[in-house]
C-alpha cells in the first residue's frame, strides 16, 4: 500500500488498486481479534493466496505472518478470563479484559502511516497458539477494506485451509471498480446527508476533555431479554394498529442509548447525531441497477443519518418509540436511491477526496453505530489449521474482540459496535471516559460486574 501513486510507481509484477473517496475517508484501523477454540497450526495456517502481487515470494509476502507458540493451556492463573464465559439472564457491562497482547506482535504497525509504505503489505496477521485456544490478530488499514471484506479474506482462507481448491473459491476481480460510475456527473450537495463542514476554528481547535481517561467496556445482552423486549413493543404497535415493525438490533441499539443517556438531565437538549453504517453490496445501485454480483474487499459503507435526537429524548421517549424511529430512518435509507447516488458521488468526487467533513455541528455530539455481526466472524471454520483433530471436532471463533489499542486516542469513543452473537447473549464494546462510565453505572439501572468470571 503506497500513500503517492503517481510519484510511486508499482514494481515489476504488481499490480495497482486505486482507492475511491470510500476507501480515504476511513483513516482508523481495521483491528479484528478471533480467539478459536482449539490449537492451531501455523505451518498449516500459512496457506495464501490472495493479495495485489502477481507473483508471492519471499520478497514479496501476502501479508506479514507473525507466530508464539506455548505448549500449554491458556486457562491459568493470571491471564485474562474470555468473556464467553458470562451466564445470565439480565444485561451486564465487564471492563476490558485486555487481550491485545496476545492477538498482536511488537512489529505490528499501530499507525496508518506504518503502513503506508511502498512494497509493504497492508495485512498483518499474528497467531498466538496454546493447546486449547488460538488468538488470531487481523491488522489492517480500514482504508484497505471494510470489515466485510476482511470477512471475505478470512473465509477464503479458512476454505483453503479445509482442502478447497483455489479456483473454486470466489474472488474479487483485478479490475473490480463498483464505485468507478460515481467518480463523474454533477454533485448536487455540499456534504453528504448528516454531515457538516467545519467553521474554520472547529477545524483548528479541540477544546481540552474534562474525561481524558479512555476506558473501554464489553456489553452482554441476553437474546432472550431483547426477544421479550421486541415482543413488547410489538404488541405495543399491533393495540395502535399500526403495521410497522421493529428489528432486534432496532431493539438493542435503542435500549443502549437509554442506557448511555440514562444519566444526562431531562432538559438537555442537546442534539444527537446517529450514525448508522450500511454495507452498500446488497443495494441496487450497481451495474444494471443490480447488487453486487462479486466479492469485494475493499470499503463499501456509508453511514445511515438518524434525525437529530435531544439526548433527553433517550429518557422521556419509550424504549418502542425509539426503536420505531430508528427502524424508519433505515427503512427510508434503504429505499432513497436518489439520496444514496448523491452520497455516493460527493464521495466518490475527485474533488472532494481531501475534503474534511464533521458528523454533526460543534454544538452537538454525535455515535456511530457499527454492526460486526453482519460479517459473521463467529461462523468462521479453521477446522483446517487444527494441529490435531483426532476428535475431529470444529475449530470455532467463541469470541470476536476489537483491538483498540491502535486507534487514536479521541477516535475510540463515540462508536458503539456489536460485536457478534453466541447462543445466548448479543455482545458490544463501547470506549468511554472513566467518569461518564461512573455515571451510567449510577443512572442506568444496569448491573456492572468487575471480571467476566464474577
Amino acid at each position: 500500500m503506497i500513500l503517492e501513486p503517481e510519484s510511486t510507481p508499482p514494481p515489476l509484477g504488481f499490480r495497482t488498486i486505486p482507492c475511491t473517496g470510500i476507501d480515504l475517508s476511513q483513516t482508523l484501523m481495521l483491528n479484528i481479534g478471533l480467539i478459536i477454540n482449539a490449537r492451531l497450526d501455523p505451518k498449516r495456517m500459512k496457506l495464501y493466496e490472495f493479495q495485489v502481487p502477481e507473483k508471492f515470494d519471499s520478497e514479496n509476502p501476502p501479508f506479514i505472518f507473525t507466530v508464539e507458540e506455548h505448549p500449554e493451556i491458556y486457562h491459568r492463573d493470571g491471564r485474562p478470563q474470555i468473556p464467553n464465559v458470562l451466564t445470565g439472564s439480565k444485561p451486564c457491562v465487564i471492563p476490558d479484559p485486555g487481550l491485545e497482547s496476545f492477538l498482536q506482535s511488537d512489529a505490528c504497525p499501530r499507525t496508518l502511516d506504518q503502513f503506508v509504505k511502498s512494497n509493504n503489505p497492508f495485512l498483518h496477521v499474528h497467531v498466538n497458539v496454546f493447546d486449547d485456544l488460538t488468538f488470531l490478530g487481523f491488522i489492517a488499514p480500514h482504508r484497505a477494506m471494510d470489515l466485510v471484506g476482511a470477512a471475505t479474506l478470512l473465509g477464503g482462507w479458512t476454505r483453503l485451509l479445509s482442502g478447497e481448491d483455489i479456483d473454486s473459491i470466489p474472488g474479487m476481480a483485478w479490475d473490480a471498480e463498483p464505485f468507478a460510475p460515481f467518480s463523474s456527473g454533477p454533485v448536487e450537495s455540499e456534504v453528504p446527508r448528516g454531515w457538516s463542514k467545519p467553521h474554520d476554528a472547529q477545524a483548528q481547535v479541540q477544546p481540552a476533555d474534562p474525561d481524558p481517561k479512555n476506558v473501554p467496556r464489553f456489553v452482554r445482552v441476553p437474546k432472550a431479554f431483547l426477544a421479550e423486549a421486541k415482543r413488547n413493543i410489538m404488541k405495543e404497535l399491533k393495540a395502535q394498529g399500526s403495521t410497522e415493525y421493529v428489528g432486534t438490533g432496532d431493539v438493542l441499539m435503542a435500549w443502549w442509548l437509554k442506557t448511555l443517556y440514562s444519566h444526562r438531565s431531562l432538559t438537555d437538549q442537546t442534539p444527537m447525531h446517529l450514525h448508522i453504517l450500511r454495507n452498500l453490496r446488497g443495494l441496487p445501485i450497481y451495474a444494471n441497477d443490480s447488487p453486487m454480483k462479486d466479492p469485494y474487499i475493499h470499503n463499501a459503507i456509508l453511514a445511515i443519518p438518524v434525525p437529530p435526537t435531544p439526548v433527553s429524548a433517550f429518557q422521556t421517549e419509550s424504549l418502542g418509540a425509539l426503536a420505531l424511529c430508528l427502524r424508519r430512518s433505515i427503512m427510508a435509507y434503504n429505499t432513497d436511491f436518489s439520496g444514496l447516488l448523491a452520497d455516493l458521488r460527493w464521495r466518490c468526487a475527485e474533488s472532494n477526496r481531501q475534503a474534511i467533513v464533521r458528523p454533526c455541528p460543534s454544538d452537538a455530539e454525535c455515535l456511530f453505530q457499527t454492526n460486526w455481526g453482519a460479517a459473521k466472524l463467529e461462523d468462521l471454520d479453521f477446522t483446517g489449521a487444527m494441529a490435531d483433530n483426532e476428535t475431529r471436532t470444529a475449530a470455532r471463533v467463541v469470541f470476536v474482540y476489537p483491538l483498540l489499542c491502535s486507534h487514536p486516542t479521541r477516535s475510540r469513543r463515540g462508536i458503539t459496535r456489536t460485536l457478534m452473537e453466541d447462543a445466548d447473549a448479543v455482545w458490544m464494546c463501547e470506549t468511554r471516559g472513566e467518569k461518564d462510565w461512573e455515571k451510567i453505572r449510577q443512572a442506568s439501572g444496569v448491573t456492572f460486574i468487575d471480571s467476566p468470571s464474577a
